[in-house]
């Protein structure tokens, strides 16, 4: 079977998907929040597990923090313009994997023209055009004491993850554009146990939207989506708190996410070379191997509509606030967070465990409060990835409107990973004034401005020597995931590198607290 030479790129297709993991805030917790777009907290890098200082912050992070917040109401509402910045360069090799019949013959002997120094090809230099995002915030705190109840209670609505790339207008993407927004409607409470021991509760139910980005054959899906929160803080010595929260995952079922064609099998392709001369018939085409891999929804003909789930990983934070300092003046806040990535359904192909570090400082000079922030992450995409095991294969639709099937081999796998470039940001800085009494006795002003510096990545080097379940259907070039051709030796990458990921983003934001 000979492919088609307007059958375009259809695992990495599954690049353009950015599934579930491609959504629109990215930050320094791969893309959840976490409060750094939140209140006081976004100017103090997100600090807030042992101390905050907007009722938001403690709506969405430790719900023991609510106790803050014994003594009347809090209504409290601000927004965040989140401007990221997403480049991607690619020497061709994904496209070149599964373009044109006539380029895939003896690809291994002598092949050119291909890379980003050639002309035409699949290559491409690409600036993502999703790079402007509001995030609005709402939260109240309510004491509930004067009811004979000695809790606070904490309700608000905000987006809690995202992260989003649009490549679409850039042909050789393939129209890769794709978002996954969670919007978040949070209801907790906080409790003093002792003098000296906060506890608190909290739910979170998610509204998910997920856009596939698929060419021809994708769609926004929507799903709802809960997690639960229990934290704790304690006052350890005079001055110094110690808060800690676990979260659980979050688990979305995305219906009929994607179409694929065979219904469901796996087309299963590979580049001709000595090694894999068995995959070809006698004519040196590539010859289609019929796994069924996939459950489908629906089928009608050779049609297949696949179900995706999606978990946001289990989170475990541990914080520290001291205001011992210049008579209490200044406040010093550090948090940790672990995100279990690698046991999150779907995440765990891509990312490995992650750990996020905050530092925050505050200076109170009557009623002004001067804030700074630090934040660092480690880089949680895996060295190396495999092929696909929650979407083995993945579809579209060619030129001549019909559906087709690719498998994910490892090479798109790692394509995939540089198309999800803002979850490289390792450093983060913050900075915010809080102003009490603005305008009024009963306001509190919190403004806040951030950069996450920029990071670049290069992706494929690292794909030597896995080994891929489709064994001898591919050519190792392709099951390695390193560069068919050209490279990126010119662009500060290693010549087996197929792509490389530079991202930066600035955002900016206020809220306005009333207390009555």
């Amino acid at each position: 079977m000979k492919i088609n030479s307007n059958w375009k790129l259809g695992a990495a297709v599954g690049t353009a998907l950015s599934l579930g993991s491609g959504a629109a805030f990215a930050g320094p917790h791969g893309f959840d929040l976490h409060n750094i777009f939140h209140g006081a907290s976004a100017s103090m890098a997100g600090t807030s597990i042992a101390h905050v200082e907007d009722p938001v912050s403690a709506v969405f992070g430790n719900p023991a923090t609510l106790t803050t917040y014994y003594g009347g109401t809090n209504f409290m509402f601000g927004a965040t313009f989140y401007m990221p910045r997403a480049r991607m360069l690619h020497d061709g090799s994904a496209g070149y994997a599964t373009g044109e019949a006539t380029a895939l013959v003896n690809i291994t002997n002598g092949a050119t023209g291909k890379s980003l120094a050639g002309s035409g090809g699949y290559s491409f230099d690409a600036t993502s055009k999703a790079d402007v995002y509001a995030v609005p915030t709402v939260a109240v705190t309510q004491d509930l004491t004067g009811l004979g109840i000695p809790v606070v209670l904490g309700v608000g609505v905000s987006a809690t993850s995202g992260i989003g790339v649009d490549y679409k207008h850039n042909s050789n993407t393939l129209g890769a554009a794709a978002e996954l927004i969670n919007l978040g409607v949070n209801a907790g409470i906080g409790m003093s146990m002792t003098p000296n021991l906060d506890v608190g509760v909290s739910a979170t139910i998610t509204y998910a939207m997920l856009e596939a980005g698929l060419t021809g054959s994708g769609g926004m899906t929507h799903d709802i989506g809960f997690r639960a929160t229990m934290g704790a803080r304690m006052k350890v010595m005079p001055g110094l708190t110690v808060g800690a929260y676990v979260q659980t995952e979050q688990p979305h079922e995305y219906d009929n996410l994607h179409v694929t064609s065979m219904a469901g099998a796996d087309f299963r392709s590979g580049i001709t070379n000595g090694a894999v001369a068995a995959a070809f018939n006698t004519a040196g085409n590539l010859v289609r191997v019929a796994q069924p891999t996939a459950v489908c929804n629906g089928t009608g003909g050779n049609v297949c509509r696949q179900d995706v789930r999606v978990e946001q990983p289990m989170n475990i934070g541990l914080g520290f606030a001291f205001n011992g300092l210049m008579n209490g003046n200044l406040l010093v806040m550090a948090d940790m967070t672990h995100k279990a990535w690698g046991d999150a359904r779907f995440f765990n192909e891509f990312y490995d465990d992650q750990e996020v570090y905050s530092v925050g400082l505050q200076l109170t000079q009557g009623p002004m409060k001067f804030r700074l922030g630090y934040g660092y992450a480690d880089d949680p995409l895996l060295d190396k990835v495999q092929s696909g095991v929650q979407i083995k294969s993945i579809g579209g639709v060619n030129t001549g409107g019909s559906t087709y099937t690719s498998a994910m081999y490892p090479l798109f796998m790692s394509y995939f990973q540089a198309m999800e470039t803002p979850v490289i940001y390792k450093h983060r800085i913050s900075a915010g004034l809080g102003i009490d009494g603005f305008l009024a006795p009963m306001l509190t002003l919190d403004t806040h401005v951030a950069f996450q510096l920029e990071e670049d990545k290069c992706f494929g080097a690292g794909q030597a020597g896995v080994v891929s379940d489709h064994g001898g259907s591919a050519a190792a070039t392709t099951v390695a995931g390193t560069a068919l051709v050209g490279g990126l030796a010119a662009y500060g990458c290693a010549a087996a590198d197929h792509s490389k990921a530079t991202v930066s983003s600035f955002h900016l934001g206020g809220s306005l607290t009333w207390t009555f």
